[in-house]
Order: structure tokens, then C-alpha cells, then sequence
């Protein structure tokens, strides 16, 4: 039985969707990862994996906008992926970067409108228009910023240490080189190389790359989601201990609604930390200052700040 790539990246992302759903619902840190697997669903789902291409292309008018309805929707989902693995660290999600989304989408969109002869109804619609100039440019565009959001989660995320990143690395990285692939693809049609064996067998490394590529960030995702629903209770714990401390100290603490409890425990230590400025920490605090680090670690990069804190202040002099 022959299973097809985009099928495996379509159940990944179905899964994963369900897994965020309730998280999604209860946190707002959580809804970047939600609105990116929605994206990618719809994406994948433009292929045909569920509904021949032919009926859902049908539906918008036959003239091969399906494959502009997938493109414009894996870029979204791309670019929420990206802006949440910049918000792993605890950074908040600005809105005034949305702006950047609608530009990168409209700038494919145009050359999509300006294919002279985008025929009927294909799945291979990009093949068989790839002589012509407009599509170079509109397929190009597409896989350029594909490209540009890859590289930007990739340097997002290049110093954080947990296993599930690996899988999430590996996978951007097949996604920028099958974007670069169709890329070259696309210039060699144009070019008016035609479609000889040596051209179509570039034309061929796309799909396993790219949407193996999505199948392995998906993996990566799923494994974070996991390990976060089992490590909650340890969050939540180490909070209330953070909390305690900081209140014993004096310390007024205004609450976050909807805070992810990781992002709490982080906040929680760092003003803890403050307090080491200007008096010195029990043996307690420390043990417990050492413990956020060692729990943080394994969600995100645990500042510098709390493990030179930790330490008994002898041991930093020695």
C-alpha cells in the first residue's frame, strides 16, 4: 500500500491540531503554534489528500486557484510557526509585525493573476506551466519567502538546547532546500530547457523534502506538546514556590491573566533574582533559584542572571 507524502503531513498536522485545540483555548501564547497547524491543514489539505484536487478547484472557479489558495495558506502557516518559535523565550507576539504576512502574500498573488494561460483544472499545474515568465515569478516569489521564514525560525532557535528542536532544525532545513530546489527547477523551464529527463529529475527532489520537512517540524511540535503536558504540574509547582518566595521578601506581584505557567516560573525567578542586588538569599532561595534553572533549561535558554544567582556567593568568588 503506498502511502503518500503529503497524506503523512496531513495527519501529522491534523494531529497536532487537536493537541493545541485546548491549549489554544486556555493560553494565548499558545495560539500562534494553533493558527500555523490550522494554516498548514488547509495547505496540505489543497492537495487532494481528502478531496480530488479537480472538486476543490472546481469549487473556486476551475482555473487552478486551488493552488494559490495552498500557497497563500503554507505561508501563513510558515510565518506563525516562525513568530511562535521567537515567543519560546517568553517574548510576547507583537501585533504591528502582522503587517509583513499580507505583504509576502500579495506579492505573489499579483504575478498568480498575471499567468496569461493557467489552463484548467491540474495537479501538476506548476509543471506544466513553468515556461511561462509569470509563473516563474509567481511560483519563485512563493518559495523565496518560504525560504526568508525558515532561515529567520531557524536563527530564533538556534541556541535552544531540547531534543524536539533537532527534529524541528532537520525539518526547516529539508524545507529550505526543497524550496531552493524548486527554485532552480523553475529557472531551468523558463530558461526554455524544456522537459528533458535531467530537468524533470530536479523538478522531482521537491515534494519528499519539503513535505517530509513539514512531517518533521510537526514532530518536533507534538513532542514539545507533549513534554509540556507532562512537565505543567512541575511548572505550575516551582511557580507557587517562586511566588511564595517573592511575596516572603516583600515583594508586590501583579498577576498575568491566561500566563503559560513556564513563562510564570521565568518572570518569578528573574525577580527574584533582582532582589540578590541589594540583600542576600537564603540557602532555600538558592536551591530554589538552581532548581528554576535546571526546569527552565528544558522549556528555553534560562538566563545567565539565575544560575550566577544560584550559586553561594563563595563559590563565585573562588
Amino acid at each position: 500500500m503506498h502511502i503518500r507524502i503529503e497524506t503523512v503531513a496531513f495527519l501529522a498536522l491534523l494531529v497536532l491540531t487537536l493537541m493545541r485545540l485546548p491549549s489554544a483555548v486556555r493560553e494565548p501564547s499558545s495560539r500562534l503554534t494553533w493558527f500555523a497547524t490550522m494554516a498548514g491543514l488547509g495547505a496540505v489539505f489543497m492537495v487532494g489528500v481528502v478531496v480530488p484536487i479537480p472538486v476543490v478547484d472546481g469549487s473556486l472557479g476551475g482555473s487552478n486557484v486551488v493552488n494559490l489558495v495552498q500557497n497563500l495558506l503554507a505561508t501563513t502557516a510558515f510565518w506563525f510557526v516562525m513568530q511562535a518559535s521567537r515567543t519560546l523565550d517568553g517574548t510576547r507576539f507583537h501585533m504591528r509585525s502582522l503587517w509583513e504576512l499580507p505583504a509576502m502574500l500579495v506579492s505573489f498573488t499579483i504575478p498568480f493573476f498575471l499567468i496569461p494561460d493557467r489552463g484548467s483544472t491540474s495537479g501538476d499545474f506548476v509543471k506544466e506551466h513553468a515556461a511561462q515568465l509569470g509563473m516563474w515569478a509567481y511560483a519563485s516569489i512563493y518559495m523565496a519567502w518560504v525560504v526568508v521564514i525558515m532561515i529567520r525560525m531557524l536563527a530564533a532557535i538556534h541556541a535552544r538546547t531540547p531534543r524536539p528542536y533537532v527534529l524541528i532544525r532537520v525539518g526547516a532545513w529539508a524545507i529550505i532546500a526543497a524550496s531552493l530546489v524548486e527554485i532552480i527547477y523553475l529557472t531551468l523551464r523558463v530558461a526554455r530547457q524544456g522537459q528533458t529527463p535531467a530537468v524533470e529529475l530536479v523538478g522531482n527532489l521537491f515534494t519528499l523534502p519539503f513535505y517530509g520537512g513539514v512531517v518533521l517540524v510537526c514532530s518536533g511540535i507534538i513532542a514539545f506538546a507533549v513534554a509540556r503536558v507532562i512537565r505543567r504540574p512541575v511548572h505550575a509547582a516551582l511557580g507557587r514556590l517562586l511566588k511564595r518566595a517573592n511575596v516572603g521578601r516583600g515583594m508586590t506581584l501583579a498577576a498575568i491573566p491566561d500566563e503559560d505557567p513556564v513563562h510564570e516560573a521565568y518572570r518569578l525567578a528573574v525577580r527574584l533574582t533582582d532582589i540578590a542586588n541589594s540583600q542576600p538569599l537564603t540557602a532555600r532561595e538558592r536551591v530554589l533559584l538552581r532548581a528554576a534553572a535546571e526546569v527552565l533549561d528544558r522549556q528555553m535558554k534560562a538566563p545567565t542572571v539565575l544560575r550566577m544567582t544560584s550559586v553561594e556567593p563563595k563559590e563565585v568568588t573562588a
